[in-house]
């Protein structure tokens, strides 16, 4: 079936984080990551130029299947070279975790980039970390680049938007840790099994209220005097759950 005017419009617009929770939709871009999310969530529709080679399997799972040109693709993607496949897919509705106090979470604090989420999500995954604590101020976990980004993981692993405080608040024995320039250094430091681990804003680090909340403040020492600024949090929250899961 070739797509409609109607549709291309409404795909398209599925860029915008407001469009997406309008209406209840996201849009994952390349045969791989089609395929992979077609694994965790339920696909309304399914996007294809003529020439893309289209598996039995995505196909049976797509609610329809509609045809579109490259130049059609490209309008409907994030990709600067348009893929010539376009999985839409549904959100699921939130649901609030369930927090087990023998695990260990991974709570983000106002983290902006997508790129950053993607990585961190698919980062979780690799750690077997499955829930990822979201501060309301966080970028959406089904931006278009953050999809992409998660290579897949999207889906394996959970992310909850919510109220960090609160969550610390109801589970006042879980030891709740973050990264800070002043913690204890993380390669010397003494690692739970269960707890929080809080990490904060590319730019400002972790809020104010969150940081009152730290039980542990932990530190990534850089190796020479001669080193950068700061580390990217996405690849900060790697070298931690590293230390953690080790």
């Amino acid at each position: 079936m070739r797509l409609s005017r109607t549709k291309a419009t409404l795909y398209g617009n599925l860029q915008t984080v407001k469009m997406r929770r309008r209406h209840g939709l996201f849009a994952a871009e390349g045969m791989k990551a089609v395929t992979d999310m077609s694994s965790h969530y339920t696909m309304e529709a399914l996007i294809a130029t003529p020439e893309a080679e289209l598996p039995d399997s995505l196909v049976a799972s797509a609610g329809i299947v509609y045809e579109a040109t490259p130049a059609e693709m490209k309008a409907l993607g994030s990709f600067t070279t348009p893929s010539s496949v376009m999985g839409i897919f549904r959100i699921p509705a939130d649901v609030a975790p369930v927090i087990d106090d023998s695990r260990l979470y991974l709570m983000l604090d106002g983290v902006r980039d997508p790129g950053n989420l993607g990585t961190i999500i698919r980062t979780c995954h690799w750690f077997g970390i499955f829930d990822i604590l979201a501060s309301h101020d966080c970028v959406d976990c089904y931006n278009p680049k953050t999809v992409q980004a998660t290579m897949g993981s999207l889906g394996a692993v959970q992310v909850h938007y919510c109220n960090l405080a609160d969550i610390v608040k109801d589970h006042p024995t879980m030891p709740v840790y973050g990264t800070l320039l002043e913690g204890e250094n993380i390669f010397r430091s003494t690692l739970s099994d269960h707890g929080f681990i809080v990490m904060g804003n590319e730019g400002t680090g972790i809020s104010e209220q969150m940081r009152g909340m730290l039980t542990q403040g932990l530190h990534i020492p850089p190796a020479t005097d001669n080193h950068g600024e700061s580390l990217n949090v996405a690849i900060a929250t790697a070298v931690v759950l590293a230390q953690f899961v080790k």
